[in-house]
């Protein structure tokens, strides 16, 4: 397949620094409305679960920097990875967290919206990042 202009450094750029940067501020803000309705949901988890979600924002800048198979990867995993653990928690889980079986609350509505957001840029930013990592080519390390 030939690439076209969707496939651009700059294009794919602008779609997944929209889609990871609005995915990190969605995620805060969804870290937030957890520790709200769960008042005993570990503290000691709050770092590493930042740090997990900044990863596809480090990946923009790798992108930027020409690295675009690494790029790929620091977008697809993380992404990947709290894609499944997210839609496991919060719609297919018996547990407390599934948006559909949440006891209501004046928090249970920006609960779901923000989880079902989760999940769209989740996937899309998984969609980009595998298109990131199969259609770019790999930068030499030595340019001439």
């Amino acid at each position: 397949m030939e690439p076209t202009k969707a496939d651009s450094t700059p294009t794919l750029l602008l779609w997944i620094a929209l889609i990871a940067v609005g995915h990190f501020i969605v995620f805060l803000w969804h870290l937030f409305l957890v520790v709200k309705l769960q008042p005993d949901f570990p503290r000691s988890a709050l770092p590493l679960m930042i740090l997990v979600n900044l990863f596809p924002v480090a990946g923009l800048v790798a992108l930027a920097k020409g690295f675009a198979k690494w790029a790929g990867c620091m977008i697809t995993l993380p992404l990947a990875i709290v894609l499944v653990i997210g839609t496991y928690a919060h719609f297919l889980s018996p547990g407390a967290d599934n948006i559909l079986h949440m006891p209501p609350g004046g928090l249970l509505l920006p609960f779901q919206i923000s989880a079902v957001l989760l999940v769209l840029l989740e996937a899309l930013g998984c969609w980009f990042g595998i298109r990131i990592f199969v259609r770019m080519p790999v930068q030499r390390a030595l340019k001439k």
